[in-house]
């Protein structure tokens, strides 16, 4: 690359490629990426933008292909430790890059102190991010307990403490409420007007927030899909949203069945026909109020939304309507009768569906919805049909047989709402269902979600922080810091407060209703041009140990110890007290384990199988199993350790090079013991197959083994 082609970008990339294990999270990217401009990743969660900003920051081994960073190469260990101290790093999730235990001000000197700064810059830096954050009067407040908006802009403060070159943030906005991102940005936009050399970039979940950035890249699936400004995204794709060019960027087997979510208005009969209310209704944890007398009434069949940021009650209130927690004040009705925790008959009528989805990822998407019916009670005649009708309804069919971990995002949220829908709730609660999938999947999602409310008359209680999803309510709250704000058909929120758009009416009220003081651009300006009277810091090649930033870490480590005497307990006396029980009291070494053979093929290499077994001094050979029946009743009786089950065929499909499924029935009744069988029937089947490649040399070798876990 040239020097001038270096100059006008901040980092390129040639032909990367990163695995985790069989996963391909990046698949042959190049890209160039401008400098001193703010470059936005759009895409779904699980494409790839994370990796890919790890891998810039230098922060993640590079597998295959180049990256260059501010001139150099980051698989250079030199280069690395030469750009590290120009380059700030924000990792994914609110305050991943804070020590929760120390306060702002300490937080804040452990990484000046990190970057070499003396007492009297620390001091100086300090006052002027806090000053133009508002995070000036927190200084002494822990970091584990300020607002959402609050740590996103210690974070940043944190990463800006050394004047990087090169800012790199991962979803820094995501969870936190309107208010809270607009500042965010303003802020960012402050410091890039004065410092107009600085390059930025940001991978983002919402499409509004992408409109404001100067160039996108969208990413799906590991590969890039298309990049430009926004409004070059929208002229070349014909569209008025950049979640709709999104869409038509997608390749087309992923929209052939795309269509736009269109929901019929309410009846107008059946108004007083209420599924939920909620009157006065308040959460309290220790001295914490998460819900403060929140009132509302929802009617049966409607779409009633939830709009706020993380941690401001949302889920709580959720799982008090749902009997999960039980109120510390107020009352709460469902279709009539007062939400009791030990009232099954009321709570079976209702159906919930996490944020983290309530699946069982050792069972199969068949076994999951079957130990649901049987869960909520379903008729034992009724769950095949049950099953067959939820298969049906929402798309399962070719996946039946699979675990929930090895599908793709869309399919296991639409599994977790099958499941939340198999007893055939007349009530639907669903925690952020959408966060995190594409906008194709969530269409789709959305899709069912109107036909269970127009056609079935099933009430949806949904939560949400996406804008677009608000907007498709019947109505809807606005809440924060446990408080309700207002609740009203989207449109007249909007009209309330004379805003343009939801969005905007959401930060009208924040404004209102928040006591957290909003910082003034002047604040960031005056920042900016005190720093630009400073000598700019020259950085030299890090060293291979620095005592100062050693110091830095056992400064930080005696502050958080401090904090939390159980810790420094454990790390004094923690350690000598392990040695001593892992010295005298534990052996990971079992033996003489039974067990007995299904075999079904009766074949010399069948038996060849069993023999790695039988030669083992951890095993003891039990009489053959004759059926399934007596393979159940001899582990459930506990003679049994471990019942291994050849299927038939099994000689003839490994001759022929095809896939063998080899059952290994594990008494789980002891489940140390259970994870060490497992472990060496394992070990035994690879030895096996290592044995028979050699073997068969001249035709090729074996098959590459994969386990899975399933339970019974």
């Amino acid at each position: 690359m040239s020097s001038s082609e270096q100059a006008a970008n901040v980092a390129s990339i040639r032909q990367l490629r990163l695995r985790y294990g069989d996963v391909t999270a990046l698949d042959g990217i190049d890209l160039d990426i401008p400098a001193g401009r703010m470059v936005g990743l759009i895409g779904p969660d699980g494409v790839g933008k994370s990796s890919l900003l790890a891998l810039l920051a230098g922060v993640r081994i590079i597998q295959q292909g180049t990256v260059e960073v501010l001139g150099g190469d980051m698989a250079n260990k030199t280069h690395r430790a030469q750009v590290g101290p120009l380059i700030a790093y924000m990792p994914q999730g609110l305050g991943k890059n804070l020590y929760p235990t120390l306060s702002v001000e300490e937080n804040l000197q452990f990484f000046a102190r990190l970057f070499g700064h003396g007492a009297a810059e620390r001091r100086k830096r300090i006052d002027e991010l806090t000053r133009a954050t508002g995070l000036y009067t927190f200084l002494e407040r822990p970091a584990g307990k300020l607002s959402g908006g609050m740590r996103q802009k210690l974070g940043l403060c944190c990463a800006l403490i050394h004047d990087p070159d090169f800012l790199i943030l991962d979803e820094p906005t995501t969870g936190v409420d309107p208010l809270a991102r607009s500042q965010f940005w303003d802020l960012i936009d402050s410091i890039r007007s004065d410092r107009p050399s600085m390059s930025v970039i940001v991978a983002t979940a919402y499409m509004d927030e992408a409109q404001r950035f100067d160039w996108l890249v969208a990413i799906d699936d590991g590969q890039i899909l298309a990049t430009g400004t926004p409004q070059e995204l929208l002229e070349n794709t014909n569209s008025r949203s950049l979640e709709e060019a999104f869409i038509r960027l997608l390749p087309e087997e992923k929209t052939r069945d795309h269509q736009a979510v269109i929901i019929p208005p309410l009846p107008e009969e059946g108004a007083d026909d209420i599924a939920i209310e909620a009157k006065d209704l308040t959460m309290r944890f220790g001295d914490f109020v998460a819900v403060d007398s929140v009132s509302f009434r929802i009617r049966r069949g409607e779409i009633f939304g939830f709009l706020g940021s993380n941690g401001c009650g949302k889920s709580t209130t959720m799982k008090v309507l749902t009997g999960l927690l039980p109120a510390s004040e107020g009352k709460a009705w469902l279709f009539g009768h007062e939400v009791d925790p030990h009232d099954i008959a009321t709570r079976r009528r209702v159906g919930y569906m996490s944020q983290a989805f309530s699946l069982y990822n050792e069972l199969t998407v068949r076994q999951n919805l079957e130990l649901h019916a049987k869960l909520f009670s379903v008729p034992k005649e009724q769950v095949p049909e049950r099953v067959d009708e939820m298969v049906q309804r929402f798309d399962l069919v070719d996946v039946l047989d699979s675990l929930p971990d090895s599908l793709p995002l869309g399919l296991r949220q639409r599994l977790s709402l099958a499941v939340a829908m198999v007893h055939k709730p007349e009530l639907l609660i669903l925690d952020e269902p959408t966060s995190g999938v594409d906008p194709v999947a969530r269409d789709a999602f959305w899709r069912l979600l109107v036909e269970l409310s127009r056609r079935d008359q099933v009430t949806v209680f949904i939560s949400t922080h996406f804008m677009n999803e608000a907007q498709r309510c019947d109505r809807m709250s606005m809440m924060h810091a446990g408080k309700v704000l207002d609740s009203d058909v989207p449109a007249k929120l909007v009209e309330k407060r004379g805003a343009k758009t939801l969005e905007e009416a959401f930060i009208g009220y924040l404004i209102e209703a928040s006591e957290e003081p909003v910082p003034q651009e002047s604040a960031a300006s005056e920042l900016i041009h005190s720093r630009e009277e400073q000598p700019k810091v020259v950085r030299s090649a890090a060293r291979a140990f620095s005592l100062g930033r050693m110091y830095s870490y056992f400064w930080r480590e005696k502050l958080e110890l401090q904090r939390d005497p159980v810790r420094a307990t454990l790390a004094l006396a923690g350690s000598l007290l392990l040695m001593f029980v892992i010295g005298f009291g534990i052996t990971m070494d079992v033996e003489d384990l039974t067990y007995a053979v299904l075999d079904r093929d009766q074949t010399t290499l069948s038996q060849n199988y069993t023999l790695s077994l039988s030669g083992s001094r951890y095993f003891t050979e039990k009489p053959p199993i004759i059926d399934y029946a007596d393979l159940d009743r001899r582990m459930r009786s506990g003679e049994l350790a471990l019942a291994l089950e050849i299927p038939s065929g099994f000689k003839r499909d490994v001759l022929r090079g095809k896939n063998v499924q080899v059952g290994a029935w594990i008494d789980g009744s002891m489940p140390a013991r259970a994870e060490t069988v497992q472990g060496y029937v394992q070990g035994l089947h690879q030895n096996w197959l290592l044995e028979q490649a050699a073997k068969r040399s001249a035709t090729g070798a074996m098959g590459v083994a994969q386990v899975e876990t399933r339970f019974r």
